[in-house]
Order: C-alpha cells, then structure tokens, then sequence
C-alpha cells in the first residue's frame, strides 16, 4: 500500500503499481478512449444515414396532392370513388385508389391514369371492384407517371 508524503499526497510509483494490478495502466486509459471515440463516430455515422434516410423518404418532390372526395357503394362488388388531384400543368399522373371493409382490409385495388390537362386541379370518378362487400373507398397514393 503507497504511503502518504508529508504534504498528504500518495506517492505516484504507488498509484501506478495499484493501477497496473487492478488494469487502469495509461495504455488501458488510452484503448478505452480511443474506443470511446470510435463508438461515438460509429453512433453519428448511423444517426446521419437514418437522417438522409428517412428524409428522402419522406419528401416527394413531385407536387401532386389526392384528396378523396366521396366514396358511394355500388353493390357487393362495386365502390365509386370521386377524387380531386392538383399537379402540374401537363403533368403525367397515375393514381392508386382502394377500396376497404369495416377492418380497413384492401378489398379492391385500382390504378388509374390521368390524361394530362392544362389544368392544374381536376376532379375525377372510378369505380374499383371489390373481392367482398366494402364500405368506403379512397386515393391511396398518386404520382408523375413519367417517372415510374
């Protein structure tokens, strides 16, 4: 055990040899830090790939917005669903439009291309056939069919 100086302090030969036995060398201090700081770059690396990640994700860039306006049930297999889509003049577009039963279960499922117009805003009817009876139908996605 280091005994202490006159001034209190213990002596560092002693400190150095109680660090050595119990693995708190200089060498071990400096492995845990350089691990330390590989953790914390590995740590940033992944948060900024999630970032880029989820940020493209989410943005569209196209400009076509689908808003459902009414949905009437035909029959058993049969949903009408009016829709308004606002792109780009001239644009390209090609929407998705479901249909679903009381569980929100995709009972139909329908592509629908809409001619270019000069127009910005339009409003549009499709009816979708169902494999069961359904009780609302709606846009699900629309896109520039140019690029897909």
């Amino acid at each position: 055990m280091p005994e202490p100086t006159a001034s209190g302090r213990i002596d560092s030969a002693g400190t150095d040899a109680v660090g050595a036995r119990y693995g708190r060398t200089a060498r071990a201090k400096k492995r845990d830090r350089w691990l330390l700081i590989g953790l914390g770059a590995f740590i940033v690396v992944v948060m900024a790939c999630w970032t880029v990640w989820a940020g493209l994700d989410q943005v569209s860039g196209s400009g076509i917005t689908a808003d459902s306006g009414s949905d009437l049930v035909v029959d058993a297999q049969h949903v009408k669903v009016s829709f308004t889509v606002s792109a780009d003049a001239g644009a390209s577009v090609a929407c998705a439009i479901e249909a679903q039963d009381v569980d929100f279960t995709v009972t139909g499922w329908k592509i629908v291309q809409l001619p270019r117009s000069t127009k910005t805003t339009r409003s549009f009817s499709t009816v979708v056939r169902t494999i069961q009876p359904s009780v609302s139908g709606s846009v699900d996605s629309c896109w520039s069919s140019a690029t897909r």
